[in-house]
C-alpha cells in the first residue's frame, strides 16, 4: 500500500507514494526544500482526514510559522499536532547542580516540572512522544537535531531505529525524517548518494536526496530517489521548484503527450527494450544506435532484422565493418532465414561500401567498383526491386566513410528521404561517435526520431540509455544482460513499468 506524498509527480516516481507504515529519509543541504516537502506530505494527509504529527528539533512554533508563511500550510489544523524536541542546557535530578543537555518542548515546558528537566536521552524522548500516539503521518524535522543523543554513530543509529519502531509499530504511522546532508566522501564524489557518514540512511526504508546545482549560470534544485526498498521507483533525476502549495517536481512527462506520440511501433524483439522505448522502434522513423566500440550492438540489430522480416519488410543493409561476411551470413541464416534465398527473392539487399563481399550474387552491391553502382543508382535499384513492401534499412555509417565524404553522407541521407522513403519505411543508423567528426555525428543525432546509446563501464557492465524518443523512458539508463535463449539479451526493467521482479525477457 502506498501513501500519497502531496506531489503527483513524486507519487509517479515512487510508483504510488511512500510505503505505508515505513520511514523514509529526505536529505539535502540548506534551502533545498526538505522541510517544505515534509510539510506538504502532512498537508496531503490532512486533506484526507488523517491525524498528523510534526516534530521539530530546530525551530520554535513562531519560527515554523515564519518558515511556512508563503505556503498554503495550515499549522492550526485540528488534525495537526506540532511539537518539538530541543536540547537545551539545564539541570536534571541526577545531575544536581551540574548543567547538561535537557529536553525542552515547543512551549518551553520542562517534563519534570520545577527547576529540573529530563535529560536529553532516548528514554525520556520516547516517553514524551508516546503521548501523541496514534498518528497516520509523522514528520521528524530534523534528525540532525538529535545527533547529540549518542556518543557515537552506532548509539545514534540504534536510537533512531528505536524511534522508527515507535512511530511505525506503535503509532502505526508512515514517517518522514529530514536530515542535513553530510560532507560527501571525496573519493566517491561522482556517486549520487547520501554521504557515508549519514548513519540514518541505513535504517530508513527509503532515501530521497535533494540538492542544488548550477545550470547555465543559474542554480536549480533537484531530487532523486536514492533507494526505496521493495518499490519499482524511477531512478532518474527530477527538478524542484517552489509553489504556494509546496514543491513542484518536474517533468511529469519526459516525452510528448499522447496526441504527439506515434501509435505504430515495430517491436525490437526484446521485451525490456520495447518497454524502455515506449513500444519499440517507431515505424516510418529513424533510430540511431550509438556504441562506444566495446558494447556490442549486434544482438539489438539481429533482433530488429528478425522482427522486420517477420512483418514483411524488405531489408537493406550497409553491414557493420566489424561483422565479416561469414559471421553475418551465419547470423542471418540462424535468426532470419537462408541468406542466399533472401538475396535471390529480393528480401535482402547488401550495400558493400567496405568492398569485402563477393558481388557475384544478386542484390550484393559494391558502389565503389562501377560508375553505374554509385549510391544513388544502387538505392534506386533496391527501391525498384522491393516492390510494394516497406523497407527496413540498417546503415553502418563507418562502413561508408572510405567512399563518401561527410558532405556526401549528408546529401545521400537527404536524397533518400526525399526520393525513396515511403511512410512505413524505417531506418536504423549505427556508429561509434569517436570514429566520426563531431559535426557529422550531430547531424545523425539531430535527424533521428529515437536515439539509443550503449556502452561498457570500467567494471565490465554494459548499459543502454534512451536519449531521445517521442515515447518511452527518456533519460533512463538500463543494464544489458546476455542470456542463452532468444532473444539472447535482457534489458533491465524500466522504472515504473511493472513488477519489481526481473524483466521477463526470455530468461529466468
Amino acid at each position: 500500500m502506498s501513501v500519497p506524498t502531496g506531489s503527483e509527480t513524486l507519487d509517479s516516481i515512487l510508483d504510488g507514494g511512500l510505503p505505508e507504515g515505513r520511514t523514509v529519509l529526505v536529505t539535502g543541504g540548506p534551502g533545498t526544500g526538505k522541510s517544505t516537502l515534509a510539510m506538504q506530505f502532512l498537508a496531503e494527509g490532512l486533506s484526507r482526514g488523517e491525524d498528523c504529527l510534526f516534530i521539530s528539533t530546530e525551530q520554535t512554533f513562531d519560527e515554523l510559522n515564519d518558515a511556512f508563511a508563503d505556503f498554503a500550510f495550515d499549522l492550526d489544523h485540528e488534525n495537526l499536532t506540532v511539537t518539538s524536541l530541543h536540547a537545551t542546557p539545564g539541570q536534571t535530578v541526577e545531575g544536581g547542580d551540574e548543567r547538561e543537555l535537557t529536553l525542552e518542548t515547543l512551549d518551553g515546558g520542562q517534563m519534570l516540572g520545577g527547576d529540573y528537566s529530563a535529560p536529553f536521552e532516548a528514554t525520556y524522548i520516547t516517553q514524551y512522544l508516546e503521548r501523541f500516539a496514534p498518528a497516520d503521518r509523522v514528520v521528524l524535522d530534523s534528525v540532525s537535531g538529535l545527533s547529540v543523543i549518542g556518543d557515537d554513530q552506532d548509539v545514534f543509529r540504534r536510537t533512531l531505529l528505536d524511534f522508527m519502531r515507535l512511530l511505525n509499530d506503535e503509532f502505526d504511522a508512515t514517517a518522514l525524517f529530514t536530515a542535513e546532508e553530510s560532507q560527501p566522501d571525496l573519493n566517491r564524489a561522482d556517486v549520487k548518494t547520501v554521504a557515508a557518514s549519514d548513519a540514518v540512511q541505513f535504517n530508513t526504508h527509503g532515501v530521497l536526496r535533494l540538492w542544488r546545482e548550477n545550470v547555465g549560470g543559474d542554480y536549480h534544485r533537484f531530487v532523486e530517489v536514492v533507494k526505496m526498498r521493495g518499490v519499482d521507483h524511477d531512478t532518474r533525476v527530477h527538478e524542484i521548484s517552489f509553489t504556494h502549495d509546496g514543491l513542484r517536481i518536474s517533468p511529469r512527462l519526459r516525452t510528448h503527450p499522447g496526441e504527439f506520440v506515434p501509435s505504430d511501433h515495430m517491436s525490437t524483439g526484446i521485451p525490456g527494450l520495447d518497454r524502455l522505448m515506449g513500444g519499440g522502434i517507431v515505424k516510418g522513423g529513424t533510430l540511431l544506435l550509438e556504441h562506444d566500440g566495446n558494447a556490442s550492438p549486434h544482438s539489438i540489430l539481429t533482433n530488429l532484422l528478425s522482427r522486420a522480416h517477420e512483418e514483411g519488410y524488405a531489408i537493406t543493409m550497409v553491414p557493420p565493418v566489424e561483422l565479416p561476411p561469414k559471421r553475418l551470413r551465419a547470423i542471418i541464416d540462424e535468426r532470419i532465414g537462408d541468406m542466399e534465398q533472401l538475396l535471390a527473392n529480393d528480401d535482402l539487399f547488401l550495400v558493400d561500401f567496405a568492398n569485402i563481399w563477393e558481388n557475384t550474387k544478386r542484390n550484393v552491391f559494391k558502389p565503389q567498383e562501377h560508375d553505374t553502382d554509385n549510391p544513388a543508382a544502387v538505392f534506386r535499384t533496391i527501391d525498384d526491386r522491393r516492390g510494394e513492401r516497406p523497407m527496413f534499412s540498417v546503415l553502418n555509417v563507418e562502413a561508408q566513410l572510405p567512399m563518401l565524404t561527410d558532405d556526401e553522407l549528408r546529401q545521400i541521407r537527404f536524397w533518400e528521404e526525399e526520393n525513396l522513403y515511403r511512410p512505413e519505411d524505417t531506418s536504423l543508423y549505427l556508429f561509434n561517435p569517436a570514429t566520426l567528426d563531431d559535426e557529422l555525428a550531430a547531424f545523425y543525432e539531430n535527424g533521428a526520431w529515437q536515439t539509443l546509446e550503449t556502452w561498457v563501464t570500467d567494471k565490465g557492465l554494459q548499459y543502454l540509455e534512451l536519449q531521445k524518443s517521442p515515447s518511452g523512458f527518456m533519460g533512463s539508463t538500463r543494464l544489458v544482460e546476455y542470456i542463452e535463449a532468444e532473444p539472447y539479451m535482457r534489458i533491465q526493467q524500466p522504472p515504473g513499468a511493472g513488477s519489481t521482479r526481473s524483466a521477463d525477457d526470455g530468461g529466468p
